[in-house]
């Protein structure tokens, strides 16, 4: 699918096939809206797209179908890299003059977003995934997550167009990290039991502690574990 994607999208005997393509999923979404009838009650529903990291074609359907970008992270370089090629792809702010020489001679993602007068997504939320099982945030990766936070509040004050709040409320790091940047414990066990039963995390805590696994294997969960997390979701559901 990924090889018949990637040509059709660069059919030059259809001049709009790679618009097309980008906007597929949330044509989607909203053709299935238009054909539900009780339309009230899914008013506010809210369709997550969970991408793969790399810049594949069907990440970048999700991008143009998709009105806000959360990004989860953890507290390493390599998510650093991932945050300067999101601004790089999607905003075309380029960490070298050496990139920008080379992006202004091709035919890149922004340029066709703006040449199809389409949307890119705006930057909602930050997910930090450091939880350890005792200990919450890793104290480990604390300097690491720090220079992340750094580096990402100075993207805002840069480019406050690419961000969901671009006003004068969040005028220092404490207030703008407040509001953009949320850990999130890691489910560990609790999220293998709720994926494997297909039972909702929210829903775990009313039964029980013992979970019988699909292979017959009996789990047990410490109950304030998956309370936390769910506190953890509940909190960064708050910002959204």
């Amino acid at each position: 699918m990924s090889l018949a994607l990637n040509y059709s999208v660069l059919n030059p005997a259809n001049i709009t096939a790679w618009k097309n393509h980008m906007t597929a999923i949330k044509r989607l979404c909203q053709s299935e809206f238009d054909n539900i009838k009780n339309k009230e009650k899914y008013k506010k529903l809210v369709v997550f797209i969970d991408c793969h990291p790399s810049f594949s074609i069907y990440t970048q359907m999700a991008l143009l179908s998709s009105d806000y970008l959360i990004i989860p992270m953890m507290a390493d370089f390599t998510s650093l890299e991932g945050i300067k090629g999101i601004l790089m792809l999607l905003y075309e702010q380029y960490p070298s003059e050496f990139l920008k020489r080379y992006a202004s001679n091709i035919i890149t993602f922004n340029k066709q977003v703006k040449q199809f007068e389409l949307k890119s997504p705006k930057i909602k939320q930050f997910v930090f995934n450091n939880y350890t099982s005792n200990k919450g945030v890793a104290n480990a990766y604390n300097s690491i997550k720090q220079e992340l936070i750094n580096f990402c509040y100075e993207q805002y004050q840069s480019f406050p167009q690419y961000f969901t709040k671009n006003d004068n409320s969040l005028d220092s790091l404490i207030t703008w990290q407040n509001a953009y940047v949320t850990d999130v414990k890691d489910f560990h066990s609790s999220g293998k039991v709720s994926a494997s039963l297909g039972t909702p995390l929210h829903q775990l805590p009313a039964q029980g502690q013992k979970f019988k696994m699909p292979d017959g294997e009996q789990i047990t969960l410490a109950k304030h574990r998956y309370e936390e997390a769910i506190e953890n979701l509940k909190s960064l559901v708050s910002k959204l």
